[in-house]
């Protein structure tokens, strides 16, 4: 397994200590999982989960690609986002495995919190699928504790119907495509 998330919180850690953050409170780290059913083969869900594919299920997902800067799915690509409350997101596709059903990410913003996102994609059946989707976030700085306790068995429910309900009704329109 590459060692991205480690590098990235490493970096983020030493970002936040050389700015006098670290070490003036508990900073947390907390890890949620999800599973959710869907109504299509590994093939067609997995690629679901890419930088690209996402806005076929996320009208609101609009990422600006760094590296390459068109929009491409596979390893290594960069690009950002921005969240609801206007934080710069810096993220990296670290694994994209289609034939394994694995996707994975890492994702900073800068001086609040480090996380990455994994995907396991499994067979349920000839049309069906199961995916787990685990987020682990840690805060890199006092102000970052918020959003990582905000990972608990609520947050984990309603990304669960969210993910499932959206990612099910973009298989049943028949929009994805390879």
């Amino acid at each position: 397994m590459k060692n991205y998330f480690a590098i990235a919180l490493f970096l983020a850690l030493v970002q936040a200590a050389l700015a006098g953050e670290a070490g003036t409170a508990t900073i947390q780290q907390r890890a949620q999982s999800f599973t959710i059913g869907l109504n299509g083969s590994v093939a067609d869900v997995t690629p679901l989960f890419g930088p690209v594919r996402e806005a076929e299920w996320a009208p609101d997902w609009l990422p600006r690609f760094i590296h390459p800067a068109q929009g491409v799915q596979r390893e290594g690509v960069v690009f950002s986002t921005t969240s609801g409350d206007g934080r710069d997101r810096l993220w990296l596709l670290t694994t994209y495995d289609l034939r394994n059903g694995r996707v994975e990410y890492v994702v900073i913003t800068p001086a609040f919190t480090a996380s990455d996102i994994k995907i396991r994609v499994l067979s349920d059946g000839e049309r069906h699928s199961r995916a787990t989707i685990t987020y682990r976030r840690s805060a890199l700085a006092p102000e970052g504790n918020t959003e990582v306790a905000k990972l608990d068995r609520h947050w984990a429910e309603q990304q669960r119907i969210h993910w499932e309900t959206a990612i099910n009704e973009a298989l049943a329109k028949g929009g994805i495509h390879d």
